[in-house]
């Protein structure tokens, strides 16, 4: 008997596969919906009956999402009758599932009957590179579905004869929940009135490839440092937080290394610069290298300064009038 069972389990995954490599037409008894929200990494518990399935439709943006995972809660009735039930796997779905759908066409990219245990968990990933790990409790499909559609389905159905009604009556638990990436993304973008391309971005001190089409960095959640470095422009610097999961977006404006100069004054003060009139207060703007005369009027008192710019810094010229009192 238990011969007659493995090899009858062999002749089931051995076709199986081969109706994998080809639409497969079926009907369920109903289908059950899921939705995935990666946003708030939810989990929805859904009772499913031997010969039912449920539709996991999946999120637009699947940045994060690195695959799904399904525990299931198997009950005795089927446990006890071990590779009784198959659990599968599909995409490209017609049609589109819905609540009141029973018969589709789909491709089959998994099938493995249920252990004899009375719970088991499911790795569904949906991304090559993923950090999904497995372990003697859980089972990953070696496959990655096709989720152009949005949606897999997955599947139960009895595949041996002679299954008691105690078991076909049953229901397993299925607890359907996203399995999302451990890092964050970092989206960078640079702003000048000049091309930004011969830009140098630094990372933690790492260089990295920047362009305004190659400008999002996945990262390890935590505090990193950006720098960019370019010769037409200033040094910048800063720092970023991180979150697991979620899009930071970094704005960094890159600034001429032409010497730049703020000047601070009074209303009533008139400022030269170079003895030409300077209307240009309390807002930094370019000025050329070397030497510059810098003249406050206010009424009668005047005052003048000189300074020597150099390329790359900023000055500041605040114009104030102090009183002090002395005592004896």
């Amino acid at each position: 008997m238990k011969n007659l069972k493995y090899r009858l389990t062999f002749l089931i995954t051995s076709l199986f596969l081969f109706n994998s490599l080809n639409a497969e037409t079926f009907r369920v008894g109903k289908t059950h919906m899921a939705f995935l929200d990666p946003d708030n990494n939810s989990e929805q518990t859904i009772k499913l009956g031997i010969n039912e399935s449920v539709a996991i439709k999946l999120p637009e943006d699947k940045t994060f999402l690195e695959g799904i995972v399904i525990s299931m809660k198997i009950p005795e009735a089927v446990a006890s009758w071990t590779d009784c039930v198959a659990c599968s796997v599909y995409d490209n779905i017609k049609p589109a599932p819905s609540a009141s759908q029973i018969d589709y066409s789909a491709s089959r990219k998994y099938v493995s009957t249920l252990p004899g245990m009375l719970s088991w968990i499911l790795q569904i990933p949906l991304q090559k590179n993923n950090s999904i790990k497995t372990n003697r409790y859980t089972a990953k499909m070696d496959t990655i579905p096709d989720t152009k559609d949005n949606v897999l389905l997955l599947r139960m159905q009895p595949v041996m004869k002679g299954i008691p009604e105690e078991t076909l009556a049953a229901q397993i638990t299925l607890s359907i929940k996203p399995i999302l990436s451990d890092k964050g993304q970092l989206l960078l973008k640079l702003e000048s009135e000049d091309q930004t391309e011969n830009c140098t971005v630094f990372i933690d001190d790492k260089a990295v490839n920047y362009s305004p089409a190659e400008n999002k960095y996945f990262l390890s959640d935590g505090i990193h440092n950006i720098s960019v470095v370019a010769d037409s422009f200033r040094n910048e610097v800063r720092t970023v937080m991180i979150n697991q999961a979620k899009t930071t977006e970094l704005i960094i404006t890159l600034n001429s290394t032409e010497p730049a100069l703020l000047i601070n004054a009074p209303e009533d003060a008139t400022v030269y610069l170079d003895e030409t009139p300077c209307t240009t207060i309390g807002r930094e703007f370019e000025i050329s290298e070397g030497e510059h005369k810098i003249k406050f009027n206010l009424g009668s008192y005047e005052i003048v300064r000189t300074i020597t710019a150099v390329k790359g810094k900023t000055y500041t010229a605040n114009f104030t009038l102090d009183l002090q009192i002395t005592e004896d």
